[in-house]
């Protein structure tokens, strides 16, 4: 899958983005689904509905349109990113087992050091 430039994004959402250089994420500086469980989500009025900015940006980008029950997986691990390279599709049981693993993970390092 080729790379979406940054360049193509419409103006509107360009505008609300900060590329962060380091680690290649699209920074969402505009609206979110608030703080806490599920908060953090880049929001945005598209089309007349507000809707998730990185499922935006997928469409956008010409992705494959998301089967009944997948869901995005941030693989940068930032919610607020909208970057279509850093987007993995896949249904929300494997979704929630990645999750577990990677906290299970960072707890298990951060217990060595």
């Amino acid at each position: 899958m080729s790379a979406y430039p940054f360049s193509n994004l419409p103006a509107r959402l360009a505008a609300l983005v900060l590329v962060c250089p380091e680690r290649g994420c699209w920074i969402w500086q505009g609206a979110t689904s608030g703080r806490g469980r599920g908060g953090g989500y880049g929001r945005v009025k598209w089309d007349g509905v507000t809707q998730a900015v990185h499922k935006v940006v997928w469409r956008i980008a010409g992705r494959r349109p998301l089967r009944r029950g997948e869901q995005l997986d941030h693989e940068c691990r930032v919610r607020a990113c909208c970057n279509p390279a850093h987007l993995k599709p896949m249904y929300q049981p494997k979704n929630m087992r990645l999750a577990y693993a990677r906290r299970r993970a960072a707890f298990r390092a951060e217990a060595v050091q």
